[in-house]
C-alpha cells in the first residue's frame, strides 16, 4: 500500500547524513525535458518600496488561449511607517473585438515580512493550495480592463511585507487579451495599470520573465547506486535542467535558477518496495527546508520543514514503475540530492 504520510527521522538521519558523506556512490547528472504550460515568474525587483499612492507595473505579456502559470515573491518595505491598503495581482486588458472568456485559479498570502527562510511553511502552503484549487470564470469584454486576481493587504507600521502567490490563467482568444503583474494601492485600477509604459527595471539577482515549461521531466533508476541533483545550484552536471527561457527583463537573470514553483515529475523504473529520499545539500546557510510532492499522482502534500541533518522519505509502492513530483517553493535554496533505498 502506497504512503502518503511524510516520514520524519531524527535520531536515524545521522545515518543518512552520514551516507551521504562518505559514501562512494557517485553524484551525476541527469537530462530533462520540458512540458506543462508556460511560466511567468516574477521574482526581479525581489524587493522594492511600496505604499497606497505607488503602482510598480512588474511584468507583462500576451495571454493567448493556453494556460499559462504565474508566480512572484517579493519583499515590500514599508519605509513610510504606514498602514496603508495594497494588493498584488493580474491585471488584463481585452484589445479584441469579441468578448473574450478567461479561466484562472490561484491562491497567495500576504504576511509580515520573514528573512532567513521563516516563509518557507508559507511558500509551500500558498503551492499546495494553488494545485487544489478550482477554476473560475470572468468575461473581459472588448477593450475592457479588468484586475482578474490579487491579494488584499495592509501594512504593519514599522514592519515590511512578504508577499507571495502562484495563479494560473487562459483565455479564449489566442490573441488579443494582454496581461499584467504588478503591486499597487487598493485605490488603483486596472485603468491605472495599463498607464504604466514601462515594467520597472531589473536589477541584480532573481529572474523575471517567461518560461516554457511550469515541468520538468526526468526518469531515474532506483536500482542504481547513485545520487541525482535536482534544482541543482550552481550548475555543474545536469543537462537542459534551465533551458526553456522564452523572455527575461532587462537587468535581470538570463535563467531561472532553482526553478522554484516548477513541478518536477519523475518517473521512478525498478521502483517496486523502494523509498525515495529528499535530502537537501546542507549548509551554514541553510537551517531550514521545505517541499510539496506528490506521490504516484496522489494528493499535492506540503511536506514538514526540515531543518539541518533531516530529510524526507515516501514509499513508491508496488508497481516496477512509479511517478514521484515536487515542487520547490520560494524562500529556499536549491539543491536537492534524490537517491533510493
Amino acid at each position: 500500500m502506497i504512503k502518503t504520510k511524510l516520514i520524519r527521522l531524527i535520531c536515524i538521519i545521522f545515518t543518512l547524513c552520514l551516507f551521504f558523506s562518505f559514501t562512494s556512490y557517485a553524484l551525476t547528472g541527469s537530462t530533462f525535458s520540458d512540458s506543462g504550460n508556460h511560466l511567468v515568474y516574477v521574482n526581479n525587483p525581489e524587493s522594492f518600496g511600496l505604499n497606497t499612492g505607488d503602482l510598480v507595473y512588474l511584468y507583462g505579456t500576451n495571454l493567448g488561449n493556453s494556460y499559462k502559470d504565474v508566480e512572484f515573491y517579493h519583499h515590500l518595505y514599508n519605509g513610510w511607517s504606514n498602514a496603508g491598503a495594497c494588493r498584488v495581482g493580474v491585471a488584463m486588458m481585452n484589445k479584441g473585438t469579441k468578448p473574450a472568456v478567461i479561466t484562472y485559479k490561484g491562491s497567495c498570502t500576504a504576511t509580515l515580512d520573514g528573512y532567513n527562510f521563516a516563509v518557507i511553511e508559507d511558500t509551500s502552503q500558498v503551492l499546495k493550495s494553488f494545485q487544489d484549487a478550482k477554476h473560475k470564470t470572468i468575461t473581459l469584454n472588448p477593450g475592457e480592463k479588468k484586475i482578474v486576481w490579487s491579494d488584499d493587504f495592509r501594512f504593519t507600521p514599522g514592519f515590511s511585507e512578504f508577499v507571495y502567490g502562484r495563479a494560473r490563467f487562459k483565455s479564449n482568444q489566442k490573441f488579443g487579451v494582454w496581461m499584467r503583474v504588478f503591486a499597487a494601492g487598493q485605490s488603483k485600477t486596472a485603468e491605472d495599470v495599463f498607464k504604466e509604459k514601462h515594467p520597472i527595471q531589473g536589477t541584480g539577482h532573481g529572474f523575471c520573465g517567461e518560461l516554457a515549461y511550469t515541468e520538468k521531466k526526468v526518469t531515474l533508476d532506483a536500482d542504481r547506486s547513485n545520487i541525482t541533483n535536482l534544482c541543482e545550484w550552481p550548475r555543474l552536471l545536469n543537462t537542459y535542467e534551465y533551458s526553456g527561457v522564452i523572455n527575461s527583463k532587462p537587468g535581470t537573470s538570463q535563467y531561472h535558477a532553482g526553478n522554484y514553483g516548477v513541478v518536477y515529475n519523475i518517473t521512478v523504473n525498478h521502483s517496486a518496495q523502494k523509498k525515495i529520499i529528499i535530502n537537501p545539500k546542507w549548509s551554514s546557510d541553510r537551517p531550514y527546508a521545505s517541499i510539496v510532492y506528490s506521490v504516484n499522482n496522489g494528493p499535492w502534500i506540503a511536506g514538514e520543514k526540515i531543518t539541518t541533518g533531516m530529510c524526507w522519505i515516501e514509499d513508491l509502492g508496488d508497481g516496477e514503475t512509479s511517478n514521484f513530483r515536487f515542487m520547490l517553493p520560494g524562500g529556499n535554496c536549491g539543491s536537492y540530492y534524490v537517491s533510493f533505498e
